[in-house]
């Protein structure tokens, strides 16, 4: 098992700017407490609210920390061209690994999403990770498509980021391809993601809370899985919580809370109102295990 990588929110200052002091702030402190890496620009990392210069500029941030740990690259777009100008630069930059959201919004076919990861594999030299993310991009697996099949035997997909809770739809994936790397996305459901033989997680929780899901992970891999489920529920306590008051400005409220200066997260996303980050405020101080 590869362990726990944190998908890392992106701090802006007052003037609305990536900061980058921030970030090596965030990054020393979640490896100190034991992660195996980042997940760069992804969802936490408001992938998608982010210019095109803005997005190179974080994974060049990050990249200073290349061999200290693995670092993920998420790359989609809704276009190939962009996607593809992503990943080589990350490439090129010493990322280990580029993950990408298949492309969104035009419904593309299934052969059409097949050739935009053959062109990002190709891009780069290897393969990618599928970002399932279907709460997000609105587009679901179909594993008894052909060409959906054929893409995830291809060799163009060499893994998955499975932020879904559907654990069958990943096992049936590795029955497809025995060879690719599976992430579970949804830390939630981390104590049956392990016992299905998923290889690690990615977690936007793991920005505040990486300890306390490290004494998960450790407690299944140990076998004391009572001490595993028990932390899994006060953990989901605490998922319940922020993602009824929106999951990513209660990270950041949160984080700031901490005194972690991250700013708020980019419009149209909103602040906690007063009443919810009491609430979250109150679930976390009696649920997370240091």
């Amino acid at each position: 098992m590869e362990g726990l990588y944190v998908a890392s929110m992106v701090p802006f200052d007052e003037s609305g700017k990536i900061n980058d002091d921030v970030i090596r702030q965030m990054v020393e402190t979640n490896l100190e407490e034991g992660a195996a890496g980042f997940f760069v620009a992804g969802s936490s990392g408001e992938c998608f609210l982010l210019t095109p210069e803005e997005h190179l500029h974080l994974f060049e941030v990050f990249a200073e920390y290349k061999d200290r740990c693995t670092l993920f690259a998420h790359v989609g777009s809704c276009g190939t061209d962009e996607s593809v100008c992503y990943a080589k630069a990350a490439s090129e930059m010493g990322y280990e690994r580029i993950a990408a959201t298949p492309p969104i919004y035009f419904g593309y076919s299934s052969a059409a999403v097949a050739s935009y990861y053959d062109d990002l594999a190709s891009a780069v030299g290897h393969g990618i990770y599928y970002y399932n993310i279907p709460m997000n991009t609105k587009r679901t697996l179909n594993l008894y498509d052909a060409d959906t099949r054929a893409m995830f035997a291809s060799g163009s997909i060499a893994g998955i980021k499975h932020t879904n809770l559907d654990l069958y739809e990943m096992e049936r994936l590795r029955a497809i391809n025995p060879d690719l790397k599976c992430f579970g996305g949804f830390e939630n459901e981390m104590v049956s993601f392990l016992a299905m033989g998923c290889d690690g997680f990615i977690g936007s929780t793991f920005n505040f809370m990486l300890p306390h899901y490290l004494k998960v992970y450790n407690a299944f891999n140990e076998g004391r899985i009572d001490e595993a489920r028990e932390l899994q529920i006060k953990a989901n306590n605490i998922m319940e919580a922020i993602m009824g008051e929106g999951p990513f400005p209660s990270i950041k409220h949160i984080l700031a809370e901490r005194g972690v200066n991250v700013g708020a997260m980019r419009k149209p996303f909103l602040p906690l109102s007063d009443a919810a980050a009491a609430h979250v405020d109150a679930v976390v101080a009696s649920n997370l295990v240091k």
